[in-house]
């Protein structure tokens, strides 16, 4: 795991959030969407880069649903493959070194391959809204 590119905002990823964690932070390998501009994703030198992410939950946080749990439905983008939320309350900036692509398994016969799936305008819009609740600015 280790992206070698800089990612573009909206970008699905996966994000290895076990390296380090403190509860109760984000925990296991989920997938994340990139948030920060190319700008500030950068590699550093030889080094990797950083970037903000939120990360994605398949658990329906039904009793405590707020405008910060942004939902998407299992059939919006093929990496989603369950309904899913955004929780933008868990914005974190962190490494390139914890992040890697979506794998996307084909139907039988064709080949499996690495998304480049990035969300659109409107989604973006909405996940920038839910970070203006998780901050308090709305």
């Amino acid at each position: 795991m280790a992206i070698q590119f800089v990612p573009e905002r909206g970008r699905i990823l996966m994000c290895d959030y076990d390296m380090a964690r403190v509860p109760p932070e984000m925990e296991k390998v989920r997938r994340c969407v990139v948030i920060s501009p190319r700008s500030y994703n950068r590699r550093h030198g030889s080094q990797p880069g950083r970037c903000l992410v939120v990360p994605f939950s398949a658990t329906d946080p039904d009793r405590h649903l707020t405008p910060a749990d942004v939902p998407f439905d299992a059939t919006t983008y093929q990496c989603l493959t369950v309904e899913t939320w955004a929780i933008c309350a868990a914005i974190m900036s962190l490494s390139h070194d914890r992040l890697d692509r979506v794998w996307i398994r084909q139907p039988r016969g064709l080949p499996s391959r690495h998304s480049t799936e990035i969300l659109s305008p409107a989604d973006i819009k909405r996940i920038e809204e839910g970070l203006r609740h998780a901050m308090g600015t709305t």
